[in-house]
């Protein structure tokens, strides 16, 4: 096929036919000679016969010509012939599998009770677990293997796969009062993921906080961990290529990869299996206790992080105390880090729950890229708080605050960032004391939340645009929870001198129907 783009040549007359009788005529018709490109005189002279026959015949060639030339034009211009096929089609909703929920585990010291094998994890007591389906019942059983060295291994809840959404949820709490580890500590069961932010702990003096790592899958997980100080990322050995194998938990000591940092960040990355990650942080002042947390992860990198939730309590104790040694960690702070490379200009809102008409204290600094930030709260009433963390640049963050009980017992808790969600969920309710769901709406408008016991008229609460409020809950019971618009939600503890939270994660998404071409 010629190139559309390509000139075409003209048909050349035709040559050598005879051109009819010889008329008496002072006209010649020249030819161009293909040899020198000189006009030259033609063989024959044409008379007025010939002169007309060439000149009719040269005519009919450029009218066949224009003509060959318009049909071309013609057919670039006519419709092509169409043939539309149906391409066949299914809508097809995928199939769903069972959903799993891994629990934070026993509490864990390094050693034993008799001060032998220090290195080597082992737990004491058991915490006690409660779980919520909105659909068939929730089975529960241990990871098969743990590097506890009781045996004793985090549970892992499941609920079998279904055609129809399945809401399911689970938390734990467990009371120490084991040696130089007292407290309380309550945890959110989670489901396993490949990449997730653990915002809390320490591992300077007299701060002791362990890793753990829990694969409930059939897949063998290769797992990274990448901690973050105030100086930056922290060097260290051993960070990467962690082989945590299919239905089992691996335990380390935060400080084997990050010694003597004061205020780390770790992220965990994970390939194959899914990961189950947590942080237990216990304090040790001198030779007196200063508390137990489990730190579950907080939410991804954001530009809009809200923390619902924050319990400051017996405020004017706890400040006497920080004046003493080794007790400035008393102090209620705000950690965050921005992971990436650029700083972030910040701003961070602090609201009283259930105070919708009360002053909004608002502080704002820049966040130096790499590098942890850790912004004290500064004085505040008792009471319940939610913090709102406003950035230019993705970050992550968490809270801490301490409580002071009767005689020298304390406690503290870490309370991560938690996603917004909206619809129906499922909420656990582990047993502990004083238990208060916290809600914070993110929305622009009035949001209304329903909550529903298992025994019980259900509770209404509306939160104004971008509102908050505190809710008394019993612990050990479980809740249906629906919000007409997008809330965070979180759970919190406080008893004499005993102080934890949990946030509450969004229900997994459910298989939805998608169409299939082929």
């Amino acid at each position: 096929m010629a190139d559309p783009d390509d000139e075409l040549a003209p048909e050349s007359p035709l040559a050598g036919e005879p051109v009819g009788d010889t008329l008496a005529t002072d006209d010649f018709v020249g030819v161009r000679s293909t040899d020198d490109d000189e006009w030259v005189e033609p063989k024959q002279k044409l008379g007025a016969r010939g002169v007309v026959v060439l000149s009719a015949r040269v005519l009919v060639g450029a009218i066949g010509t224009a003509a060959a030339a318009a049909a071309i034009l013609g057919a670039t211009f006519l419709p092509w012939p169409q043939h539309t096929v149906a391409v066949p089609s299914e809508r097809v909703t995928p199939v769903s599998t069972q959903q799993q929920r891994v629990c934070a585990g026993p509490l864990l010291r390094l050693g034993d009770d008799t001060g032998a094998a220090a290195t080597q994890a082992s737990s004491f007591g058991r915490p006690t677990v409660r779980s919520a389906a909105n659909r068939d019942s929730v089975r529960a059983a241990a990871l098969p293997t743990t590097e506890n060295s009781t045996g004793v291994a985090p549970m892992v809840l499941s609920v079998p796969a279904s055609s129809k959404p399945v809401l399911f949820a689970g938390s734990q709490a467990q009371v120490a009062a084991s040696g130089d580890i007292v407290g309380f500590a309550a945890a959110e069961c989670s489901v396993g993921t490949a990449d997730s932010w653990l915002v809390g702990g320490s591992t300077e003096t007299g701060r002791t906080t362990l890793i753990t790592l829990s694969n409930p899958s059939e897949v063998s997980a290769t797992v990274s961990l990448t901690t973050y100080s105030a100086q930056g990322i922290v060097v260290g050995t051993g960070t990467d290529g962690i082989v945590v194998p299919a239905g089992s938990e691996r335990v380390f000591s935060l400080a084997a990869f990050a010694p003597g940092v004061d205020a780390p960040v770790v992220h965990v990355e994970s390939r194959g299996g899914p990961i189950v990650a947590n942080l237990q942080q216990t304090v040790v002042r001198t030779l007196e206790p200063g508390g137990v947390d489990i730190i579950g992860a907080t939410t991804a990198p954001s530009t809009e992080t809200t923390i619902p939730g924050i319990v400051i309590a017996n405020s004017a104790a706890t400040f006497a105390r920080q004046s003493e040694a080794g007790s400035g960690d008393l102090t209620s702070v705000i950690r965050l880090l921005v992971p990436g490379t650029t700083d972030a200009h910040a701003e961070i809102a602090i609201e009283p729950q259930n105070a919708p008409d009360s002053v909004v204290t608002t502080a704002r600094l820049t966040l130096r890229a790499g590098m942890v930030t850790e912004v004290p709260l500064g004085s505040y009433p008792d009471g319940s708080y939610t913090v709102r963390v406003t950035t230019d640049e993705p970050v992550v963050a968490a809270a801490r605050t301490s409580t002071v009980g009767t005689g020298r017992s304390s406690d503290f808790a870490w309370f991560s960032a938690a996603a917004a969600q909206n619809g129906k969920s499922e909420l656990a309710i582990a047993p502990g004391p004083a238990a208060t769901l916290s809600l914070a709406s993110v929305a622009t408008s009035a949001v209304t939340v329903t909550l529903t016991p298992t025994v019980g008229a259900p509770i209404v609460t509306t939160l104004g645009a971008r509102g908050a409020s505190a809710i008394p809950v019993t612990p050990g019971e479980t809740y249906s929870l629906s919000a007409t618009g997008r809330v965070a939600v979180s759970v919190s503890y406080l008893g004499d001198g005993q102080l934890a939270s949990f946030a509450a994660s969004a229900p997994t998404p459910v298989s939805t129907p998608i169409r299939v071409f082929g």
